[in-house]
């Protein structure tokens, strides 16, 4: 039992959030895994606790941010979550409050006023010792990554992920916010690869590695200032006056370790932006033999129910807080009023698409936004056992299609079910049903998310859509060609990635060429300087891994703007020629 009153006290009040607060999610999920079976041994002294864990010597101190560790890490390492997370054993529950207002703040009450990158923003310029660190830091980080190329995902094992791990705690005492974020994402998705879950996108993957070398590479120029670094936490501003939220979804997720749901709020003041808001109450699931479980629902807003049980509630908000489109849970917002909530109301109808090229013009290549969209018909539904794939395809009142789709997994299960069994429902219907999805454009094509399904929402109030004359192909289906040529240049770099740069090469002639009648010179340019790089890496003794890297992101890039062009175009065409191509 621990008998300093402040420390165990502090212990005692330390939560999932608080602990989370002081370093980020992937940090505690890790001290999560260390603890696991884990006594702990300490020794008091008069105002702090030594304990001995991973190998590691750790001094905890209130407040705990000047806890000290012995490994190389200078900021909150796993191995001082790992010993809270011990020491909180070792002290009773219901113990008071501490008398100090020195402990973190909980997630839900970030701020810009008290983060501390705010405070480093106001610095003209980085000094020479912080600008070393980072160099040395991109140049550890660059290293690590091009021997994950070199090596490739199919030989990738756990001590890289430990070492991408490592990479972003040195960022995140070099100050590199967003290049931590990168790093740990890196590291998250290389141990989904690893484990082989369903989840993982090799695609997905390269990119994601790319976009962390481009940035890399930015931050180790001579101009590398403080609003490059990015910041550690999400900026919750208040929102003037009071917030009227109209709840219309609740979505039950999981990514990769992480297990809870997203609720879906819109906003009812019709002049404001974004008028779609949501609440994500997410946490770490930890995979063992048996089935994993699910975290306790968050109360927020100083509410005494979960959300969950308001979700049929229309909510004025006073001091709500907001980043974007993402609600803060703070304990300072106040449920001012509640009353019945009416989704069959003219500010929501005013937003249902009822033309589904408006979805074209507004969504985004590779990034989701949410819309209400009006079925007028469901075309077909199925499920290929080939893929895991659910798919339901609708149309608009003119024929065009867009395709819904939901990945099958064992924890979505009843999704898929639910979904399935209201396509059914749809099928003998005509312009009854509306729809809450989130939208982006995939390969030249509108991908839904299916969201939530309403069924009583009125015909009336719609607004109508003017396409913009801006856009006008005279062969808009050569987008579509042009975007498969893309795609190919994509495979052969997943393929590298995938394979590892010491993988037999191949004959690029018949690509580059494909690429040179096809008018892309400048994609032709990269994509040889990219070949050039890797077949260099496979003959010479000084093998330049960096070099492939940086060709690699640069084609990355260049495929990724060309995406964000041909997209919207390809989409147009697919939406009014899905039917007659199949």
């Amino acid at each position: 039992m621990i008998q300093n009153e402040i420390l165990a006290a502090h212990l005692s009040a330390a939560n999932e959030e608080t602990l989370t607060d002081l370093a980020n999610k992937g940090l505690f999920k890790r001290a999560v895994k260390d603890t696991e079976g884990v006594t702990a041994e300490y020794t008091e002294t008069d105002d702090t606790i030594q304990i001995t864990i991973g190998g590691e010597q750790c001094v905890i101190r209130v407040p705990f941010e000047k806890s000290s560790c012995s490994c190389p890490s200078r900021s909150m390492c796993r191995h001082i979550l790992g010993a809270l997370l011990l020491l909180k054993k070792e002290v009773p529950e219901g113990l008071p409050k501490p008398p100090t207002e020195e402990q973190p703040l909980p997630k839900a009450e970030k701020e810009v006023s008290k983060t501390k990158p705010s405070e480093k923003a106001t610095k003209e310029a980085l000094t020479p010792e912080e600008i070393s660190e980072i160099k040395s830091c991109v140049q550890q980080s660059l290293s690590l990554l091009g021997t994950l190329l070199a090596r490739g995902l199919v030989r990738a094992d756990k001590s890289e992920v430990d070492a991408m791990e490592l990479a972003a705690v040195s960022a995140h005492a070099a100050q590199m916010a967003d290049a931590e974020r990168k790093l740990r994402a890196i590291s998250g998705r290389l141990s989904d690869c690893i484990d082989r879950r369903a989840s993982f996108d090799v695609h997905a993957f390269t990119r994601l590695l790319c976009s962390c070398v481009s940035m890399l590479v930015e931050l180790g120029k001579e101009d590398v200032s403080y609003p490059k670094l990015g910041v550690f936490r999400d900026a919750y501003e208040p929102y003037p006056g009071t917030l009227e939220l109209l709840p219309i979804g609740q979505k039950e997720v999981t990514r990769g370790e992480y297990r809870g749901s997203v609720y879906y709020f819109l906003n009812l003041d019709e002049n404001a932006e974004p008028r779609f808001l949501t609440y994500s109450d997410l946490r770490p699931t930890f995979y063992s033999q048996g089935s994993p479980q699910r975290s306790a629902q968050t109360l927020v807003w100083n509410l005494n129910t979960p959300l969950k049980k308001l979700m049929y509630s229309k909510l004025v908000l006073g001091k709500a807080k907001l980043s974007g489109e993402k609600l803060s849970g703070s304990s300072e917002t106040e449920v001012v009023l509640s009353s019945k909530a009416e989704l069959n109301c003219p500010q929501l109808r005013r937003l249902v698409v009822t033309d589904y090229r408006e979805l074209a013009y507004s969504a985004e290549n590779n990034r989701e936004r949410l819309f209400l969209i009006r079925i007028h018909k469901l075309e077909d539904y199925n499920f290929d056992k080939h893929t895991q794939t659910f798919s339901m395809k609708v149309s608009d009142r003119e024929g065009r299609t867009v395709t819904a789709e939901v990945k099958y997994f064992a924890e979505n299960k009843e999704i898929v079910e639910t979904i399935e069994e209201i396509c059914g429902r749809i099928k003998e219907t005509v312009d009854v049903w509306t729809m809450l999805v989130s939208v982006k454009i995939m390969d030249g094509r509108i991908v839904l998310n299916p969201i939530e399904f309403y069924d009583f929402i009125e015909n009336m109030d719609f607004h109508s859509f003017a396409p913009p004359s801006e856009i006008s192909v005279a062969e808009p289906q050569y987008a579509q060609v042009l975007l498969r040529l893309i795609s190919e240049v994509e495979n052969s770099v997943v393929k590298i990635v995938r394979s590892g740069l010491s993988s037999a090469a191949e004959n690029h002639a018949p690509l580059l060429e494909k690429i040179r009648d096809c008018g892309m010179a400048g994609l032709a340019e990269l994509t040889e300087s990219f070949f050039s790089s890797a077949d260099n890496y496979r003959h010479n003794l000084k093998q330049d891994t960096e070099k492939v890297l940086v060709d690699a992101s640069k084609l990355m890039r260049y495929i990724i703007l060309a995406e964000n062009k041909l997209g919207r175009i390809s989409a147009l065409y697919n939406m009014d020629n899905e039917e007659k191509e199949e």
